[in-house]
Order: C-alpha cells, then sequence, then structure tokens
C-alpha cells in the first residue's frame, strides 16, 4: 500500500438525544474514489464511492464499536454512518458548524457503508478497507 492522503473521521454518537461528532484525524491511509452518475427512469442519480484502506499499524487508539462507546476519549472507531473527510481537518461539528456546512466546504466527504478487516498475510498489509458513499 502507498498511501496518498489523510482523513479526519467524525465518529456520531448520542448525548441526551442529541447527535455529537467527534474528530479524529489519521495520517497516511489511503484513498480511492470513484465519482460517476448512474440512470434510472426518475433522473440521473450521483453514484460516487470511495474505498479507504487504513493500516492496522495507524490503529493503536482504534476500539469496536461497543468498546469505542463505553470509553470514546482519545480513541476513535469506525460504524456504518460515520463520517469521513478526505484531508486533516480542524473544524469540529457542532452546533454552530453543522454537518451540512462541512458537506458544502469540501468535496471529499463521504459517509461509511461497509467495514473489513482485512486481517491476513504479514502485518505490513493487514488493514481495514472501508467503503463509503
Amino acid at each position: 500500500m502507498i498511501p496518498n492522503s489523510d482523513i479526519t473521521i467524525y465518529n456520531r454518537y448520542f448525548v441526551n438525544r442529541v447527535e455529537t461528532y467527534q474528530r479524529t484525524v489519521i495520517n497516511n491511509v489511503v484513498w480511492q474514489a470513484t465519482k460517476a452518475v448512474s440512470g434510472r427512469s426518475t433522473g440521473v442519480m450521483a453514484a460516487n464511492v470511495a474505498l479507504i484502506m487504513i493500516p492496522f499499524a495507524l490503529g493503536t487508539n482504534y476500539r469496536k464499536p461497543k468498546a469505542w462507546a463505553a470509553a470514546r476519549t482519545g480513541k476513535w472507531t469506525l460504524q456504518e454512518g460515520d463520517v469521513i473527510v478526505r484531508g486533516a481537518i480542524t473544524q469540529e461539528i457542532t452546533t454552530e458548524y453543522t454537518l451540512s456546512e462541512l458537506r458544502a466546504a469540501y468535496d471529499d466527504v463521504v459517509s461509511i457503508t461497509s467495514i473489513d478487516a482485512m486481517d491476513q498475510g504479514t502485518a505490513a498489509v493487514q488493514h481495514w478497507e472501508v467503503g463509503c458513499k
């Protein structure tokens, strides 16, 4: 794997029924994106997808979703519905700076649709493959 990007993960959770996000920057990942459209009888729809590969070696602060929910501070996880932005983003998602504003400000903003742990082979090739739309 040849890293070509940094990413910012916004992990979503709820506090008193209020949607909240925790931001984590991860350096040196592989970002592969395809921008396309799909024709349908109801019109044209975007079919943009991204595949992000995160080496296990970068996961020292990674926790599986349930473990992360129990102790979030300084940790990150990968869950369907979480948001990833290409680049090291400094903005936090808050009531003053919303997810909609983040999506409007950056070109490469995707939501996680699948997570696969590729744990075969040597440590040098083990990684998470994160499918996004």
